[in-house]
């Protein structure tokens, strides 16, 4: 009798066990990683940044942490510390690296990352703008949206005396694409700001026919400035590939 009841105690055990690990071999299984959309929508969740972190190290990351997305998430409101946790997370991509070319034409939707002032920017330094939408060749993107595209001033000239109006002009040169290389980019951009230099003739000889013993007086209106030309932070823009430029992708998606 005691040795039916040690046999049948021991199957219990067993059974239990074997229950045990299979429930915790299937909730590990459950665990999926995450990838760079569920962090975004744990972030707009207002979860706390020590418990997304926790998550990314419990589950692991199947994330793109390229210069160019982890720009993106910055400005999507991921912290600084579950970025760097992401890229540690980040099991290296497996399979072989994959070329695929960017054909010369390819459009690029850009928009400005800041406002600009022809009075406040010099000729020859560099202006910044970010890329709208992904640019993608087939199922593969090599170009993310919030991308960084770099662009060169040409002419920058403040508004000027007799309402003469300022200039500023650039050109593109440059956006980064998903493996951070440099893919070369041409558009020109123009603006010219509001000129008054019609009015202000207007006004000098109006007050030189009324007032011409004290015709000096007129000159006075010369004075006046014409506006500066300004680039709006969100204007858009479309650029073009200038030529046929290579990508190494370290995994398809």
């Amino acid at each position: 009798m005691r040795q039916l009841l040690s046999i049948s105690l021991v199957i219990l055990l067993l059974t239990y066990f074997a229950t045990a690990a299979k429930s915790i071999q299937q909730e590990q299984e459950s665990v999926k990683p995450l990838t760079n959309q569920d962090v975004i929508n744990l972030v707009k969740s207002h979860l706390a940044p020590d418990e997304i972190a926790a998550q990314l190290l419990r589950s692991g990351c199947d994330c793109v942490v390229s210069a160019a997305e982890l720009e993106r998430l910055k400005a999507e409101g991921v912290p600084d510390q579950v970025l760097l946790v992401m890229t540690r997370a980040t099991k290296p991509a497996s399979g072989e690296s994959r070329a695929l070319t960017i054909p010369r034409g390819t459009v690029v939707d850009i928009e400005t990352a800041y406002r600009i002032s022809s009075q406040e920017i010099e000729p020859g330094e560099a202006i910044t703008f970010k890329v709208v939408n992904p640019v993608r060749i087939g199922e593969n993107t090599v170009i993310a949206a919030g991308a960084i595209a770099t662009g060169r001033v040409v002419t920058a000239t403040r508004g000027g005396h007799f309402g003469r109006a300022g200039r500023l002009a650039w050109t593109m040169e440059t956006v980064n694409a998903v493996d951070d290389s440099r893919i070369p980019i041409e558009a020109k951009g123009r603006l010219v700001g509001d000129s008054k230099g019609a009015k202000v003739a207007t006004q000098v000889a109006i007050t030189a026919a009324l007032l011409w013993p004290i015709a000096p007086v007129a000159l006075l209106h010369g004075f006046k400035r014409g506006e500066n030309a300004y680039l709006a932070q969100g204007r858009r823009f479309e650029v073009s590939v200038s030529a046929d430029t290579t990508v190494t992708l370290r995994s398809i998606r």
